[in-house]
């Protein structure tokens, strides 16, 4: 089988510039009208095309983008146009999960208005408690396992109800920085012409017992990240962003919560030739872990699911190359100094190559 290269979106050098929602933005739009010299590619500035690059290297003028993105995101903060993504999930009235989902609720709900943060559910007590705190709620259409959501008319569903560039399944015990929204405005801009479908994807940091403080603040999450989380396996994908064309409806009826489902969409994404991203560099996506731990949906009745209705439909899978070690691409977004989870300040290019 030959499979379509896979993206990764590489961090590079990063500075710290966003103290608030409101504050980050104020700064992308103020580098667009930055007149200095260092927001202007100059001969020397330009990154050279040796022997020792490939020869698909690429550059792209970052002013350019800032600009597209710059006016995007005024449209988007005055309800102009659409929004950058939908968010999606879906939970249980659980006590186990109190904690967990109400900190998940406050951190998604940080990240509006470019982000629509939506749950799936039929259960009255979670949408009241929802709609309460400002998120859309969707009822469950499809499910299987003994009443597990099937993923793809999550999808499905979402692209119907909302319009948006990027549409999102995430497990509802990640929690997110502006870090997803700066990601999404870069590949937005690189793939503004793209004919292929989007599919990124990216590595979790594990961190125990995210308390509310913790999680309500993209500075202090980033911080207890860097001080005591651990990045995870590849093999566990934990998010899924697609473009608003991506074909969901050829996907299988894969359930969301049991294994195998999300190294074989990275695996079909890239068969089908897709155009794969791991985010796993820009993107910080933080796990609350708890006392069920690290690898709490190996242990859910009827963990076999999704691997048995796969092994029906294909003679082999080779779950491998759907994990985020297969990468054979980079996608770099060049910056200026910080480490991963805090926001970047992005230098006047952006180049990627193929090493496939």
């Amino acid at each position: 089988m030959r499979t379509s290269s896979v993206f990764r979106v590489v961090e590079g050098d990063l500075k710290a510039v966003w103290r608030d929602n409101v504050g980050s933005l104020t700064y992308i739009l103020n580098l667009k009208n930055d007149n200095s010299n260092k927001f202007e590619l100059s001969s020397e500035g330009m990154l050279s095309t040796s022997s020792s690059m490939p020869s698909s290297f690429i550059t792209f003028h970052l002013q350019n983008i800032l600009s597209q993105s710059s006016e995007r995101i005024r449209e988007i903060m005055t309800n102009r146009t659409k929004p950058l993504l939908t968010l999606f999930t879906s939970w249980n009235d659980s006590q186990d999960k109190y904690l967990v989902h109400n900190i998940t609720s406050v951190n998604w709900l940080s990240l509006r208005p470019f982000v629509v943060p939506v749950v799936f559910t039929n259960e009255s007590a979670v949408i009241e408690a929802c709609n309460n705190s400002g998120w859309m709620t969707l009822p469950v259409r499809v499910a299987a396992a003994e009443g597990v959501p099937v993923l793809k008319y999550m999808y499905i569903d979402a692209m119907k109800k909302i319009d948006s560039d990027f549409y999102a399944y995430s497990n509802s015990d990640i929690l997110f920085t502006d870090t997803l929204i700066k990601t999404l405005f870069g590949v937005l801009a690189h793939n503004s012409s793209s004919e292929h479908h989007t599919f990124i994807i990216g590595k979790r940091t594990n961190v125990d017992n995210v308390t509310m403080v913790e999680g309500s603040s993209w500075i202090e999450l980033a911080k207890v990240a860097k001080k005591r989380g651990k990045v995870f396996t590849g093999y566990a994908e934990d998010y899924f962003i697609t473009s608003s064309s991506y074909p969901w409806k050829d996907i299988p009826e894969v359930v969301i919560g049991r294994r195998a489902y999300d190294n074989w969409l990275v695996l079909n994404a890239r068969k089908q030739k897709h155009h794969v991203i791991d985010a796993s560099d820009t993107i910080l996506a933080v796990h609350q872990t708890t006392k069920a731990g690290n690898f709490e949906g190996h242990g859910h009745k009827n963990g076999e699911y999704n691997h048995k209705l796969l092994a029906k439909l294909y003679k082999s899978i080779r779950y491998g190359s759907g994990e985020l070690a297969s990468i054979c691409s980079v996608l770099v977004f060049s910056g200026t100094g910080a480490p991963v989870g805090e926001i970047i300040t992005v230098r006047p290019y952006m180049y990627i190559f193929d090493m496939s």
